[in-house]
């Protein structure tokens, strides 16, 4: 075996037991930022039964289904690391997931690694596409497209869930259950609180993507400029609340 071939062999050989240490660095750390934040409401085993999960309303992911609630991609499909990296920035608000936007990035991203071996989704599937979410238009918020987003939420049955005034309180609120048979409570946008984010692009993106596990749909069939105008009356729900 000449020079050069014994030189490559070794080369190779040191790039791949690099990567395998690195690799194994980087679940370690995972791990120990898991056991660290995690553990107490998501369990040791990711299944969601932390010695915490019983005290609280929202009940903690199981990361064992793959299936999470707020993300970029359509609905049957995985998650960017994006999407689990904004919930871990900006936590869940109205429920007990805190921000962990203190925690430096390479351990959130190693937490997220670590999420994904509770679920054997992400040996199989690869993320969806995330869905385009395009700048506010220039009309939103306006009266007129309040009016027509009013239009739109009664014509899409929303307020069979969410209420004729928005309120959280629609003739189906008592019936609703998530893919595990908990109760689920509509939003009340009345409010202002959205889990997935109260930006109008959040707003907006949850509209499209719709909430994975619950029996919140996607609404991307809506033409988009329709989206935009629901998102104009959801927001002016919680504005006439403060006037």
């Amino acid at each position: 075996m000449s020079i050069n071939m014994i030189f490559r062999v070794f080369f190779i050989f040191f790039i791949v037991k690099s990567s395998v240490i690195a690799g194994d660095h980087s679940h370690e750390m995972g791990r120990e930022v898991y056991l660290r934040y995690c553990v107490g409401c998501h369990g040791e085993n990711g299944d969601g039964k932390g010695r915490g999960a019983r005290l609280l309303v929202v009940k903690p992911r199981d990361f064992r289904d793959g299936i999470f609630e707020y993300k970029s991609t359509p609905m049957g499909t995985l998650p960017t690391d994006e999407d689990l990296m904004r919930t871990i920035v900006r936590g869940i608000p109205g429920t007990a997931m805190p921000s962990y936007r203190l925690l430096p990035e390479q351990e959130r991203q190693a937490v997220i690694d670590y999420i994904k071996t509770f679920s054997q989704r992400w040996e199989r599937e690869s993320p969806g596409s995330p869905v385009t979410i395009p700048s506010p238009p220039e009309f939103l918020g306006s009266l007129e497209s309040i009016e027509k987003g009013r239009a739109i939420y009664s014509e899409n049955g929303c307020a069979m869930c969410h209420g004729n005034n928005g309120d959280g309180r629609g003739v189906l609120r008592d019936t609703l259950k998530d893919k595990w048979g908990r109760p689920v409570r509509p939003r009340n946008f009345i409010r202002g609180i959205y889990e997935g984010g109260s930006s109008p692009e959040d707003i907006f993106r949850t509209l499209t993507t719709g909430i994975e596990g619950t029996p919140m749909p996607s609404y991307v069939h809506i033409p988009e400029q329709d989206r935009w105008h629901l998102v104009s009356y959801l927001l002016s729900l919680k504005r006439r609340q403060v006037e």
